[in-house]
């Protein structure tokens, strides 16, 4: 990619200075995170995978997910006997991705990479999925930049690019500037007599557009004991529609739609999603 490389174990680019700087490392899911993610994360709460299915059909070729994570999204285009690539940062999600393939008699690549900087070689895909609002953990302009360039050169002339994003209203509208833990999701598991329990704390920035998650796991016995716990920390950055579609048009997409809560409508001023369509 033009003004970015490889440099020893991080990914680096030219500042406008011609200075060499640094992007973070990305946010790796493992341990309990990992191990109880497809139990506790709400992710599918959203009703999002007809939305992703009915463009996919639109268009032939393979198909790319990044930040496929377990394989929510990945793994019923898998079942469908669809070619498809799944791209994600941590091994711990792409081993249970690989678990969760074998058990349902399903295919699909799996690789290691950075969503910012990937090279599948010549391949070139009719879509690529960026699901799950993975895309908001990349926290400055010239890590969507990369990302999306990286996106255009793996599409197809014809190929579409569909990138989901979450607006925390819930965070926003609260007008505190942050909250402590609170219990956010209890899920029982009577099979093996334990209980799983999701907190969360928060913390937020509406002029930077960031959103700080403590995140802490527990597993608890059927006698009431604690098993074992685990507490995390992410920042998150969400955007408004106007600075997504500038970086799409920069990366050189130049048809690009925006729809709301995955309904194929525009979004309302109060939709929790947002979902871009982009096409070269």
């Amino acid at each position: 990619m033009s003004g970015f490389r490889l440099v020893g174990l991080g990914l680096a680019y030219f500042c406008g200075t011609g200075r060499v700087c640094w992007m973070s490392q990305m946010y790796d899911y493992e341990g309990m995170e990992a191990e109880l993610y497809d139990q506790l994360d709400e992710l599918s709460d959203f009703e999002d995978l007809s939305f992703y299915q009915w463009f996919v059909d639109l268009v032939d070729g393979p198909i790319l997910d990044l930040g496929c994570g377990t394989g929510r999204i990945l793994l019923p285009f898998a079942e469908d006997g669809k070619e498809v690539v799944g791209l994600d940062g941590s091994q711990t999600m792409l081993d249970l991705c690989a678990s969760r393939l074998e058990s349902a008699g399903a295919t699909a690549e799996l690789v290691r990479g950075d969503m910012r900087d990937f090279d599948l070689g010549d391949r070139r895909f009719g879509s690529i999925l960026v699901p799950g609002f993975s895309v908001q953990m990349l926290l400055e302009d010239v890590e969507l930049e990369a990302c999306f360039d990286c996106c255009r050169k793996h599409l197809r002339e014809d190929g579409q690019l569909i990138v989901s994003t979450h607006m925390p209203w819930e965070m926003i509208w609260d007008g505190r500037e942050s909250c402590p833990m609170e219990e956010r999701k209890r899920v029982d598991l009577p099979e093996i007599g334990e209980q799983l329990v999701a907190f969360q704390a928060w913390q937020i920035d509406t002029h930077k557009q960031r959103l700080v998650l403590k995140n802490r796991f527990e597993r608890w016995d059927a006698a009431g004991d604690l098993v074992s716990s685990e507490t995390k920390e992410m920042t998150i950055r969400w955007h408004l529609p106007h600075e997504m579609m500038v970086r799409l048009g920069e990366a050189g997409f130049s048809d690009v739609s925006v729809y709301g809560d995955f309904d194929f409508e525009p979004p309302e001023p109060d939709s929790e999603s947002l979902v871009y369509l982009a096409r070269i």
